[in-house]
């Protein structure tokens, strides 16, 4: 299991909108280096590098659920782009808990290219999207994530699926603590938040924006 991004989720109110015909029923979750804002049809998520202390965070987390979870929407990148998680799932640890420290089950995320532009990826593995369209800032992606009990999240940019091959254990409902646990809440976030890798390799901060959000 990948620990290093454990967090305690649910930062702030629930939110209930519509627009456009699309329902948001989310709460945000910030750190003191990141913020979210208000566009037309949609978000922006500004993070600054990651640190020690402080990874940046900007995302919508989405309802927990022991039996399945989605979010989608339109991606764009702005700014930035250096090991950025742009959405993931999560299992809440402790059992019968909807909210508290998580461990991420996987996350999708993008990175530098090599040639240049930006490639989506799977953190956990590493796994680089095959066939998947090339990240090109101020282009839009439509990016989803659907996952039920027992499996390993499955992604879809512009119709591609990513997802991690060998879970290792990470699937929804299932944590590892000395042995695997079955039965947690598991559910959705989307926005950004800076990898451990941004920290390692000097990623600097992003700009994100997400429109048409399902979460």
């Amino acid at each position: 299991m990948f620990k290093h991004n454990r967090t305690v989720a649910l930062a702030a109110t629930g939110l209930i909108l519509a627009t456009a015909g699309v329902a948001w029923a989310y709460t945000t979750d910030t750190d003191s280096h990141g913020t979210i804002t208000n566009i037309s049809g949609g978000k922006r998520f500004v993070i600054q590098q990651r640190t020690d202390s402080v990874p940046g965070r900007a995302e919508l987390r989405g309802t927990s659920s022991t039996t399945g979870a989605s979010a989608s929407g339109r991606f764009k990148l702005v700014s930035g782009g250096k090991y950025v998680s742009v959405m993931q799932v999560l299992n809440v640890v402790a059992a019968g808990s909807t909210s508290g420290p998580s461990e991420p089950i996987t996350q999708l995320a993008v990175r530098p290219k090599s040639g240049g532009n930006y490639e989506f990826y799977v953190v956990q593995g590493s796994q680089v999207c095959s066939g998947a369209p090339t990240v090109v800032v101020g282009s839009s992606y439509d990016v989803s994530v659907s996952v039920s009990t027992g499996q390993s999240p499955e992604y879809r940019i512009n119709g591609t699926i990513c997802k991690k091959s060998n879970p290792d254990g990470d699937k929804a409902g299932t944590v590892f603590d000395g042995s695997l646990k079955s039965g947690r809440y598991f559910y959705p976030k989307m926005g950004a938040y800076n990898t451990s890798s941004n920290q390692s390799n000097s990623g600097g901060g992003s700009t994100i924006e997400w429109t048409e959000i399902s979460i």
